[in-house]
């Protein structure tokens, strides 16, 4: 009898530190909720700062901090996901404006100013104006996009190869008695 009381006791003691933790951290999550379903609801500062001109910066600025070790910056490219598998700049960390910010922590560096490219300006403005929201303020978006940087033949990470891939690890090995069929 005396373990089944010490076993009660402890499932009692963790449901009740688990509807402890829960009401506690309802407010904190209740808020971020409403941060995301309404941004006008968030701080005033937020909201203007979402409404400012975006800075843009140019490609040419881009590559001189490439080039430069010390600077203290990430690429963000914006394209869908093939878009960037297709070819974008190197080092750049792909962010398809698609994913619309609808979670929380978004998965980008504070700590570094955020340079912004895609192959459609008004995607890549319309995240950078969200991340404002929510206080990504060293955000630049470089002029011309992904297009503008492939035109001044800047440096890209593209596929190795635009052939058919070799599928034929995926057929197995063949019988001798396996017949080709001609159309």
């Amino acid at each position: 009898m005396t373990r089944d009381r010490e076993g009660t006791v402890k499932t009692l003691l963790a449901v009740v530190t688990l509807m402890v933790g829960t009401i506690l951290s309802a407010p904190a999550l209740r808020a971020q909720d409403n941060a995301f379903a309404d941004p006008a609801s968030s701080d005033p500062t937020l909201v203007a700062a979402a409404d400012a001109p975006v800075q843009t910066i140019a490609p040419a600025d881009v590559l001189k901090m490439m080039r430069d070790k010390t600077a203290n910056f990430a690429l963000v490219d914006t394209q869908p996901a093939d878009g960037y598998a297709a070819g974008h700049i190197p080092g750049a960390i792909s962010y398809p404006w698609v994913m619309q910010i609808k979670t929380f922590p978004i998965p980008l560096p504070r700590d570094k100013m955020l340079v912004f490219y895609g192959s459609c300006p008004n995607d890549t403005t319309d995240t950078v104006r969200k991340l404002a929201q929510f206080g990504y303020f060293n955000v630049k978006i470089m002029d011309g996009g992904w297009y503008k940087w492939l035109e001044l033949k800047y440096p890209s990470v593209q596929p190795t190869s635009n052939s058919a891939p070799d599928l034929s690890q995926l057929t197995g090995p063949h019988d001798k008695n396996d017949k080709t069929v001609s159309r």
